[in-house]
């Protein structure tokens, strides 16, 4: 089975992204786990939107995207067996350098959108990826990780790696970027690149370290699961 990891443009003018501002208006913060190798070629990005805890449900939530990003899977995440997380229609509009999936939650706080990017660029045994992600919203919290590779070594990351990395079983490591506030139109920039060391493939446990601060211990689970929840509900849609 395809093993599917789990977390572009120029930063726009706030002008141009009026539009859109009041649909993050109800999310408290937004975690962005980037993984530019995905199966040898895709590259993931999984956001997860964190529903403010004063905001009714159910509502109308805005999880951004850059924009030509193919779409995955959107959601709510419940915390329980991934099989069972709800899959949500969502709708898209596109502003400046994002695509906007705009869809309702009504039984979580936590709405999340994974799309493939472009792949990596490869030479030799060196990878590099990157890409950019703009708030298209009101101020808001933002954090990134970076997933390497089993075997990956001489890892650069900008921004750099803040804290303590992450390995699992099969090799594979989780990178933690730090996080930010991000005014409306400032945009999050991920440059990274490593050395391949030729170490197999194989589906990848969960990396057990949570992309952002936050305050309810049972939220900052299921964020931590992210790549795995996501790895779940793709074998069970193929079945």
């Amino acid at each position: 089975m395809v093993r599917l990891l789990r977390i572009l443009a120029c930063a726009l003018a706030v002008v141009a992204l009026v539009p859109a501002m009041a649909h993050a208006s109800n999310v408290r913060e937004y975690q962005l786990q980037y993984s530019p190798v995905v199966d040898g070629t895709q590259s993931l990005l999984i956001v997860t939107a964190i529903v403010d805890p004063a905001a009714s449900l159910p509502t109308s939530v805005t999880v951004p995207v850059p924009a030509g990003a193919t779409l995955m899977w959107s959601g709510e995440v419940l915390g329980g067996a991934a099989e069972a997380d709800p899959f949500r229609e969502a709708s898209v509009e596109s502003v400046g350098g994002m695509d906007l999936y705009t869809f309702t939650v009504s039984e979580s706080r936590l709405a999340q959108v994974e799309v493939y990017l472009g792949p990596a660029t490869i030479s030799g045994s060196r990878v590099e990826g990157g890409m950019v992600w703009i708030n298209p919203g009101d101020e808001v919290p933002v954090s990134a990780s970076v997933v390497a590779e089993p075997g990956a070594a001489d890892l650069k990351a900008t921004p750099a790696v803040s804290g303590e990395v992450q390995t699992n079983s099969l090799g594979e490591t989780l990178h933690p970027l730090g996080g930010t506030r991000l005014p409306a139109g400032g945009s999050y920039a991920i440059e990274v690149s490593w050395r391949r060391g030729g170490a197999g493939d194989g589906d990848g446990a969960v990396l057990p370290i949570l992309l952002g601060a936050l305050a309810i211990a049972v939220v900052a689970l299921i964020v931590v699961l992210a790549r795995e929840r996501t790895k779940v509900r793709r074998a069970a849609s193929a079945e």
